[in-house]
């Protein structure tokens, strides 16, 4: 009698990687939404989405966004690419960034996150790139503008603690730090005291205008994002003193499920902040836009800008988040 014998294991398909092709937008799609929820990641990415955002970037190249499969069945991807040169006019291949990695629920996740991100860098460097970051963060922003932050893309958010525990595993040191700041704009009301008030005697908002990209690479990255300005002159009229750059945060606000406007640049000075030319500008672009139907505002800061965040806590901003670029040690 012969003894029995217990079956035997399903064979393990083998993780292979490759390039990104035509048909894998729908698995990719599939991949973003299987990872965990997060405020500042747009849960509900479609195909159309990931083509509008970032395969129609003139940049996007199939050889920089790698794909795990197991078997045929993509499970992973890491998208890595090339920041701005100095005058904005190109890209800089000296310099890359690896913007994203994520990988499907999978027994062998951890490794293949590490594997993923190996083969990022290794596109970069064969490419040119010296020095190599991580995260999306200007000039380092090519991608995912919309999808992935807040008002602009800050780099990989505290708050994505898995990307995050990969960098520092794989040697990358947290190199600029951004906060982000929100609030709702009902209820808001101007700060009343002395020195507002002697602002908005001497000065004045003008009203919300369209605004274009200063050069090619805002052009590019900005490509599906309007962008509209808000100017603080002389109370008489004349050039603007400082001014602010704004615009709708899409698709990333459907998420959230209010109309949100976020601030992209501020062009202002130290001694405006000290005259509170700052507070006022901002604080008419929180009512402005309130008038207009937004219900937020989002805002972005250099960790290091302390008198900024002076500001935005007096204007009764939160800072809800943190984020970094992050830059792998030579």
């Amino acid at each position: 009698m012969c003894p029995l014998r217990a079956p035997a294991a399903a064979p393990v398909a083998l993780i292979r990687y490759r390039p990104f092709q035509n048909w894998d937008p729908p698995a990719l799609a599939e991949i973003w939404r299987t990872q965990p929820p997060l405020r500042g990641r747009l849960q509900a990415i479609t195909p159309p989405l990931l083509e509008k955002h970032i395969f129609a970037k003139p940049w996007f190249d199939h050889e920089g966004l790698i794909i795990a499969c197991e078997g045929a069945r993509p499970i992973g991807f890491a998208h890595a690419g090339f920041g701005a040169s100095d005058n904005l006019r190109d890209i800089d291949r000296h310099q890359g960034t690896v913007c994203q990695v994520m990988v499907a629920p999978h027994a062998s996740r951890g490794t293949i996150m590490v594997e993923l991100l190996a083969a990022a860098e290794d596109y970069l460097r064969r490419r040119g790139a010296t020095q190599i970051y991580a995260g999306c963060q200007f000039p380092f922003n090519p991608f995912y503008v919309g999808v992935y932050g807040s008002s602009d893309v800050p780099g990989v958010l505290a708050t994505d603690q898995e990307f995050q525990s990969l960098l520092r595993g794989a040697g990358y040191r947290a190199h600029s730090r951004r906060t982000l700041w929100r609030r709702t704009l009902a209820g808001f009301r101007a700060p009343v005291d002395r020195q507002w008030m002697q602002v908005r005697r001497r000065f004045a908002a003008a009203p919300v205008r369209d605004d274009l990209p200063r050069n090619w690479w805002e052009a590019n990255v900005w490509a599906h994002h309007d962008w509209t300005r808000c100017d603080l002159t002389l109370a008489g009229g004349g050039e603007p003193v400082i001014s602010a750059t704004l615009s709708d945060i899409e698709p990333l606000a459907r998420d959230w499920g209010v109309q949100t406007i976020g601030l992209v640049n501020l062009d202002d000075t130290p001694e405006a902040r000290e005259e509170g030319l700052t507070e006022f500008l901002l604080g008419e672009v929180m009512r402005q836009y309130h008038s207009q139907g937004y219900a937020a505002i989002e805002i972005q800061a250099a960790a290091t800008d302390t008198s900024l965040a002076e500001i935005l806590t007096k204007l009764g901003l939160e800072n809800y988040d943190e984020a970094a670029l992050w830059r792998l040690a030579p």
